[in-house]
């Protein structure tokens, strides 16, 4: 019988933390997760959970933590080792982050999101064949990926292939032609790089027209006006 009451305080506890996470009132859920964690230690999902309050609160060394005790409680739970992998990437700690994200794949080997990420650590790293390598697997899985086919163009970009630039910009804008200004601003600059400023500067008026609240607007004013005048 005492047992079963654990069971079900830890619930209450756990469940309520859960309603205020929803809520996005974060530093009450901590509180309830505290508790029912202090019942049932041995559950991952509750330290796990105690992990994305403190990503949202900006405390990531916290949740660091609390993801390493989750994952030593399920070493089989992938969005545990994902989770891991991105907050070590966030701390320019990239070697680290491609080992988590390798673990992902070694037991998930069809993980959009593991392809998509290692591609992006190699490329900070200027690793650009293995990035290559990475981000054709994930435009395997996920085909009509933007932020894959931009990945795509800014490695060929990055090795100065700006034909194959050009086609992969022009394919993430094409899935999601509505948002991510930055794509259609690394289509205009690619255009620049070939002397190509009748397509730059088109692109770049059309940036003008869909996102005039865009931060890279002033930047390639510079570029594309002053161009366009002389």
């Amino acid at each position: 019988m005492f047992g079963i009451n654990i069971f079900k305080d830890w619930k209450k506890y756990y469940n309520k933390a859960l309603d205020y996470y929803r809520k996005k009132n974060y530093k009450r859920a901590l509180e309830l997760f505290e508790q029912a964690k202090k019942l049932q230690p041995k559950n991952y999902k509750i330290p796990y959970n105690m992990a994305l309050c403190y990503q949202y609160l900006g405390e990531d060394l916290k949740a660091l933590e609390l993801y390493k005790i989750a994952s030593k409680l399920c070493p089989d739970d992938l969005d545990t080792v994902f989770n891991i992998g991105c907050i070590l990437f966030s701390k320019n700690k990239i070697e680290e982050a491609i080992e988590e994200f390798k673990k992902v794949l070694e037991k998930d080997t069809k993980s959009y999101d593991a392809n998509y990420a290692l591609s992006i650590c190699y490329a900070s790293l200027a690793q650009w064949e293995n990035s290559q390598k990475y981000c054709e697997e994930a435009l395997r899985l996920q085909e009509r990926s933007h932020r894959a086919n931009n990945q795509m163009g800014l490695i060929f970009y990055s090795i100065e292939d700006w034909d194959n630039a050009i086609k992969y910009f022009k394919k993430a804008i094409k899935n999601n032609p509505t948002q991510f200004p930055k794509y259609y601003s690394n289509l205009a600059l690619t255009y620049d790089k070939i002397g190509d400023s009748e397509n730059a500067l088109r692109i770049y008026n059309k940036i003008k027209k869909k996102f005039p609240d865009y931060q890279g607007l002033d930047f390639m004013k510079m570029t594309f006006e002053i161009k366009s005048r002389s």
